[in-house]
């Protein structure tokens, strides 16, 4: 086919232009997209996750993890993208202030949103445009962390399965192509969980013609369900850290390409890229070093394929966290060194044992003690302020 018969729609992962990237981001504008500019500029639709919110506001919420934000003037940067997701795990990181200002510093730079707002309805309405006479839907979908809209009000729409199926059925009565992102899985593993695996070929099940998804920090794998793809990390776009774990500069940015006659997925590629503070952004892989990263992510869908070798990846990951985990749930201080303990004691085993386990168990995966439980620790526990 050629390709002015396709309709190319690009997705790119995390865009954090926070920390050491803030002063790159200001300084640099588009350029910090390096020589990506010209295949997000040239795609007929193109996306990205912005994974901060653009504020001044000096009030974080109180949550786990690092509260991140940047200069609302960093927006510049965005302005090659045709939509902005905003449905993370940061974007209420600063409360409800920091969600609207991020909200009009976008709108101010024209830049269209999808996957957050300040109350339910708006942060669960799909992002529309017709293309070539093709009409694309994305919806923006986040897993479940301090980011979510309470109670209807402020923050990203949310990973529901009942919810998220009416999304999509609304969507597919508004649009041609229906195109899910999600926002989750497992930091720094690159194949998805065996509940995120399901729930992303459910939406392909209920009509998705591709589900993206970001979060994990480092490239991950695909696969393809019914003929449509499935990709569980793009890994980072712009994102500083310190002290990078393995994989976290890299990163591929995905397009897909759609028949503007049949309407359908056609076609997948992969454009892998490097990132960094060096580098002052992205700089695009080549040569070998394009063939080695797409020959690793090309052995991860064979991983895929074969579920005994994927689930063995999965539990492997589940024996890596264990001690960790169990200590993060149940040691009364919670501290930097709690990742030492966890790797050279036997703490943990203190919290858990065959005559203990099956308890913690029950409460964690019945639905009804799950349910009670999470609001028995949100009574006791200092939320967040809007």
């Amino acid at each position: 086919m050629t390709q002015n018969k396709n309709v190319n729609i690009l997705f790119s992962g995390d865009f954090a232009p926070c920390r050491g990237y803030e002063s790159v981001v200001l300084d640099c504008g588009t350029r910090v997209h390096g020589d990506a500019l010209p295949i997000i500029e040239n795609a007929d639709l193109s996306f990205v996750n912005l994974e901060c919110p653009l504020t001044t506001h000096g009030k974080a919420i109180n949550k786990s993890g690092p509260a991140l934000k940047a200069s609302p003037a960093c927006v510049k940067a965005l302005k090659p993208f045709s939509v902005v997701g905003l449905a993370n795990n940061h974007i209420l990181d600063y409360g409800r202030k920091g969600l609207e200002d991020t909200l009009l510093a976008c709108r101010s730079a024209g830049l269209p949103t999808v996957g957050a707002g300040l109350d339910l309805k708006e942060a669960q309405q799909p992002f529309i445009q017709d293309i070539k006479g093709v009409k694309i839907a994305i919806i923006a979908l986040a897993e479940y962390e301090f980011n979510q809209s309470e109670d209807g009000g402020a923050g990203s729409a949310p990973i529901d399965p009942i919810d998220n199926y009416q999304q999509i059925m609304q969507a597919k009565t508004q649009a041609d192509i229906v195109i899910v992102t999600l926002h989750g899985g497992n930091e720094y593993f690159p194949y998805p969980r065996p509940g995120l695996r399901k729930l992303c070929k459910h939406y392909i099940d209920l009509g998705a013609e591709a589900v993206i998804c970001h979060h994990p920090h480092v490239p991950g794998a695909y696969e393809y369900h019914q003929g449509k793809p499935i990709l569980y990390s793009l890994g980072n776009f712009i994102f500083d850290n310190a002290k990078p774990p393995k994989d976290w500069d890299l990163g591929y940015m995905a397009r897909i390409d759609i028949d503007r006659e049949s309407k359908n997925f056609c076609k997948l590629e992969l454009i892998p890229y490097r990132q960094s503070i060096e580098l002052k952004g992205i700089k695009l892989l080549a040569d070998s070093e394009k063939a080695f990263f797409l020959e690793s992510i090309e052995n991860r869908r064979k991983t895929m394929e074969d579920n005994d070798a994927w689930l063995r990846e999965w539990n492997s990951l589940v024996v890596k966290q264990t001690e960790s985990y169990i200590l993060r749930q149940y040691f009364p201080l919670i501290s930097r060194g709690l990742g030492f303990l966890s790797k050279y004691t036997p703490l943990a085993r203190i919290f858990y044992g065959e005559d203990n386990n099956v308890h913690k168990l029950n409460m964690l995966r019945c639905q009804s003690h799950y349910e009670l439980l999470v609001e028995i620790i949100k009574s006791k526990s200092k939320m967040r302020d809007e």
